[in-house]
């Protein structure tokens, strides 16, 4: 048996007609589990992949449970792009997709294991900014490994021995829900988060700091060369319409202990 022809238009049309690892197009559908270990003929088995990531990927069974999140992760995307689909003429594409350049050697095993130590001296913006510049200096100098983040706090403490309210915002706010789509894990003072999802690696380039979502304060960012805002207390992004590799982590007041740590 193989696939049936709906269902590899089906698993080609939630990719958008893309390879789920590297954004070509051109794809096949190929099995997950192969038929030989009795894998099955369905959707939730079926990857649409191009010649080149299924010869890299596609035998290796060691990279199932990847490939899985990767095709996960890229059918949710396009579901949610297709979602805003507002101009639906024939002569403007309602969005563009870039082929991913960083996917060769996405799903390799090693790992690049990033270190931090926060100063007693550094203050909220400033921790925040080194371990971005960390993540994406690592993005660029080996690309695609899988990154675990290790960060350490020096000082930083109340007189009762727990952190002040911008070291207990940068690990449960910035670091657990800003920076971990760019990791596979992050392991601080606090406690330890891991990434559920597939590692992003277009990692920003560095963060500006908003005071609240307002006109002026837009302008202000827009003018920086923001397009993305992402808002702490809420945990969602706001996307503005002007393409940069910057995005926003903007602060906002909050409730310590109002937050479930899983």
């Amino acid at each position: 048996m193989a696939f049936s022809e709906r269902t590899k238009h089906l698993a080609k049309a939630k990719s958008a007609f893309r390879c789920c690892v590297c954004h070509k197009p051109f794809v096949e559908v190929h099995h997950l589990i192969p038929q030989a270990h009795r894998g099955r003929d369905s959707l939730s088995n079926a990857a649409p992949l191009c010649a080149s990531c299924h010869d890299l990927y596609g035998g290796n069974h060691e990279k199932r449970k990847t490939l899985r999140q990767m095709r996960d992760n890229w059918w949710e995307l396009i579901a949610e792009r297709n979602k805003r689909i507002t101009d639906v003429s024939e002569t403007e594409p309602p969005f563009e997709i870039l082929e991913d350049r960083h996917a060769e050697g996405g799903l390799r095993r090693s790992r690049a294991v990033l270190y931090h130590r926060i100063f007693s001296t550094d203050d909220f913006a400033t921790a925040a900014s080194d371990i971005i510049r960390l993540v994406h200096g690592s993005q660029k100098h080996v690309p695609n490994r899988r990154r675990l983040l290790f960060v350490d706090i020096e000082g930083h403490r109340q007189k009762r021995g727990n952190f002040d309210s911008d070291m207990f915002e940068l690990q449960y706010q910035f670091l657990s829900d800003f920076v971990i789509p760019y990791v596979t894990e992050i392991h601080m003072p606090l406690f330890s988060v891991q990434n559920t999802k597939a590692q992003v690696n277009e990692v920003p380039e560095g963060v500006f700091f908003m005071k609240g979502v307002t006109p002026k304060e837009l302008r202000r960012a827009i003018a920086a060369g923001v397009n993305d805002i992402w808002v702490a207390s809420e945990g969602a992004s706001l996307r503005i319409a002007k393409p940069t590799q910057t995005k926003t982590f903007m602060r906002t007041p909050h409730k310590r202990g109002s937050k479930k740590r899983g």
